[in-house]
């Protein structure tokens, strides 16, 4: 291997000869060339004192900035039967057959298959003069002999530096013109005969083709009637589906509106007491947003059915993922009182390329049935694994989904994926449900080229299993080790044996020794001997809550034996917020939140030792509101007034508009500042909240022009945000309003 410069790097060499015995005898620009140009390679035959031959090949490594240099020794003994030369090559063309071929340079002749012809002057040969006379390269012409005598055909063709003549008697042209012709004939007799016989076979052909043809025809005939047939069940089936449908929701929709409907009426009736008021109106919201949950199910399967549904994809870290959906579903973990686990395996490659949107579906429905479905105090697990066998570039996740509810029957389980379906029995009749939620995620995972399976069993919970790839983001990849921590020990305690593997394993990528143990006092019993031993853990990852000793009480023995000297961190799945104080005076140096990911177990142990408590979004104060000048575009009356009492209510000082084309008449008459931002409904008369802000984003006003615009309309879909962005608009606000997300919003963009 040899550097751009030509130096000599490293070489491996047998017989005795090496790189410094051929580098005066190369030429060096030339073999260094290949450097710059990658596609080229340099051959060079080197001949040595002893007269042995060196066939040099120099080309530039592919992923190294390296020349490779390769040359192979011939002994001097086989180097003239190796030898290759023009001569050579027209040696293996006899004159019998090839006729006379010459090779002509300066007017010599350089090489021939006659070798009486090699030397000889070129200036006055008959051939040489005739064949050159046409002034055209590769034609035949006729010539003579190289004496002057004879009939001949001959041509020539240039070389680099070089003419190359042939020419051959005529009898061996005639000759083959004449079997080609009498070829010619033979083959226009039997195409005669051929035809002559398919046109007495056409009569009866023609017959044959009129029966087929009305063969056919009949075929067609029954064929058409079959798919008129077909045709009249699938109408018929797809009436009774539209009638089930119209049942199905009106049945479902009444539900909800029925609970919505009687507590209010409970509520005006008893608008004095304000707690049983109060409780109404906690069932009304419950009620309406199932309610809400039925309608998106719905508009989800349309949209699915129609094929508009698209896969946005976008980079996602898998962590922050993952960790969005537990933080979604712990609400009502906790308020059934479940025990949710998520843990993960073999993930290396924690950014991809996926719809976080649509994966997050596939998530949430799964664990919100198993929510559904779980009774109070049972349990519910997530295992993320990267699986092998992923093509180039790409990367596969498996999901398992796993609880201990109340699962379902063998029957059912080969209608779950169908719409509307719901198992009816004592057990589940209770239990709200549109029957859609796992039609809408098997119709997702298909789209996203994933598959879904699931085991389940009455009275035993249910396993689902969701297999999906992803494009790679950026490059693969590479478990690197910390230096400060390479070779030291670590000691893992949790009761859940996979959550100690997985910890384990990311500890040793890291370059650390782990050990691990399922009992907290084990953990204090080791590392007591390790002290002892002179042989100290040097990281302590304890869970939070293990049966046989709470994690803070195993922090604080083992502070009792090490002291302050080692960090000693907690995994937990849950908000440690409540505990912060009590774990820190305990002697924890940091938190972690399951599942535990690998490039967040490298940041916590990276970095220097402390944990922040989980930030919540911080809820603007009406002093942050206050004074706030908003325009409202909103068509509909009602709506019109909810949103007017709801911003009124934080401290805006807000101005109305009907429609869009009021919205920017008034914007237009507008004094310099009288507006800070611009809620903007879509569907109005007049004028739709898109054209009202591509006019606004066209003022010649640049400060008019500018003001921030969000969509706040019932457009609820992906593409809606994307066509409100499209238009100009800063933001969108989904209907029905959650108060306190659109307060963070408009906060958050006043502020900017």
């Amino acid at each position: 291997m040899l550097r751009p410069d030509g130096t000599l790097l490293c070489e491996y060499t047998a017989n005795g000869i090496g790189y410094a015995q051929l580098e005066d005898r190369l030429k060096k620009e030339t073999a260094l060339d290949v450097f710059r140009f990658p596609q080229k390679t340099y051959l060079k035959r080197v001949l040595l004192a002893d007269g042995s031959a060196v066939d040099v090949a120099a080309h530039r490594a592919d992923h190294q900035e390296v020349i490779l240099l390769a040359y192979r020794c011939t002994p001097a003994k086989f180097v003239e039967g190796t030898a290759l030369s023009v001569q050579s090559i027209l040696d293996g063309y006899p004159e019998e057959t090839s006729g006379t071929l010459f090779i002509v340079q300066n007017n010599q002749v350089i090489a021939s298959n006659r070798p009486e012809l090699i030397g000889q002057d070129t200036t006055a040969s008959p051939p040489v003069q005739e064949i050159r006379s046409t002034g055209l390269a590769e034609k035949l012409t006729p010539t003579h002999g190289w004496n002057g005598s004879g009939c001949y055909f001959g041509m020539y063709s240039h070389g680099r530096s070089f003419d190359l003549y042939a020419y051959t008697d005529e009898k061996t042209v005639f000759h083959e013109s004449l079997t080609r012709v009498l070829t010619a004939l033979v083959c226009y007799i039997l195409l005669v005969s051929v035809l002559q016989m398919l046109r007495r076979r056409s009569v009866q052909e023609m017959e044959q083709q009129k029966k087929e043809q009305e063969k056919k025809y009949q075929t067609q005939l029954e064929e058409q009637n079959r798919k008129l047939e077909i045709a009249l069940q699938h109408e018929g089936a797809a009436n009774r589906a539209k009638r089930e449908f119209l049942f199905n929701m009106s049945h479902d929709i009444r539900t909800p509106m029925n609970a919505i409907i009687g507590f209010t009426s409970l509520a005006a009736t008893h608008i004095d007491n304000r707690e049983q008021v109060l409780d109404y109106l906690k069932k009304i919201s419950t009620s309406s947003q199932h309610l809400l949950s039925l309608i998106n199910d719905v508009l989800d399967m349309s949209r699915i059915e129609s094929g508009k549904v698209k896969i946005e994809e976008k980079a996602v870290h898998l962590p922050d993922l993952v960790h969005d959906v537990r933080s979604i579903i712990q609400p009502n973990v906790a308020a059934k009182r479940l025990s949710l686990f998520i843990d993960t395996m073999d993930i290396e490659d924690e950014d991809i390329i996926t719809d976080p949107l649509r994966l997050n579906q596939i998530l949430l429905n799964i664990l919100s049935n198993a929510v559904k479905f779980t009774p109070t105090g049972g349990m519910i697990s997530i295992r993320i694994a990267q699986k092998n066998g992923a093509p180039k570039g790409c990367v596969c996740y498996e999901f398992r989904i796993k609880d201990n509810g109340i699962g379902m029957s063998e029957e059912f389980q080969k209608h779950i994926f169908e719409e509307f379906s719901r198992e009816e029995s004592s057990t589940v009749s209770g239990i709200q449900g549109t029957g859609l939620g796992m039609s809408i995620t098997k119709n997702i995972v298909d789209l996203m080229g994933g598959t879904i399976a699931l085991t389940s069993e009455p009275g035993k919970g249910t396993e689902f299993i969701v297999t999906l790839c992803f494009t790679r983001s950026g490059q693969k990849a590479e478990p690197k080790q910390l230096p400060q921590l390479e070779g030291l020990r670590a000691l893992v305690a949790d009761d859940d044996t996979n959550t100690c593997l997985s910890v384990s394993t990311m500890l040793s990528k890291i370059g650390m020794r782990p050990e691990w143990t399922i009992s907290g006092k084990e953990a204090v019993i080791r590392t007591k001997y390790a002290v002892e031993q002179g042989d100290e853990f040097s990281v302590y990852i304890i869970d939070w809550l293990i049966p046989d000793m709470n994690g803070i009480e195993i922090v604080r023995q083992i502070r009792k034996v090490i002291g302050n000297r080692c960090p000693i961190i907690i995994l937990t799945a849950y908000d440690w917020a409540d505990i912060e104080d009590e774990a820190r005076a305990a002697g924890v140096t940091a938190f972690c939140e399951k599942p535990l990911f690998l490039s967040e177990l490298r940041r916590v142990l990276a970095e220097p030792f402390r944990a922040e408590p989980a930030a919540e979004p911080a809820q603007p104060t009406a002093a942050d509101l206050k004074g706030k000048k908003l325009l409202l575009v909103e068509d509909n009356e009602l709506n019109r007034e909810i949103a007017l009492e709801i911003l009124k209510e934080a401290g805006f000082v807000v101005d109305t508009a009907e429609d869009g084309a009021v919205a920017v008449q008034k914007i237009k008459q507008a004094a310099p500042g009288q507006y800070d931002l611009i809620l903007m409904d879509i569907q109005m008369p007049n004028l739709d909240g898109y054209e009202a802000t591509r006019q606004i984003r066209a003022l010649p006003d640049a400060e008019k022009a500018s003001i921030p615009i969000f969509a706040m309309t019932a457009n609820a879909f992906e593409e809606d945000r994307q066509n409100a962005l499209a238009a100009g608009m800063n933001g969108h606000i989904a209907k029905p309003l959650d108060v306190p997300h659109l307060l963070r919003v408009l906060a958050d963009a006043l502020k900017k």
